[in-house]
């Protein structure tokens, strides 16, 4: 009866868990320089693919109404918010499953 009460406690708990390591986690990130080049390519084009896949196949479900383009861009905004508010810059997401659930 008390998640009703407040129901973002639990989210808000992880927040205060998390925050002594959040700017740790980002200047690590950065620091580290050309050495988180070649995994972060490698999981921007291992996320890319099925993104353009799934894009192709709402196209084709919509009648054109949304395509790769606004699969990818909006891929591209949830994935930089989650990204920010995960502390994780390399936080790898889906596309597969908000669009499996919409279809």
């Amino acid at each position: 009866m008390e998640s009703i009460r407040a129901p973002f406690r639990g989210v808000a708990e992880d927040v205060r868990g998390r925050i002594s390591c959040y700017k740790h986690d980002w200047l690590a990130g950065i620091r580290s320089g050309f050495g988180i080049l070649a995994p972060t390519m490698y999981i921007f084009f291992a996320s890319a693919v099925p993104v353009i896949a799934f894009g192709e196949q709402l196209s084709r479900d919509t009648d054109g109404s949304l395509s790769t383009v606004e699969t990818l861009a909006s891929t591209a905004i949830y994935g930089v918010i989650h990204s920010i508010l995960g502390g994780q810059p390399l936080l790898i997401l889906g596309v597969a499953e908000p669009t499996v659930i919409y279809i």
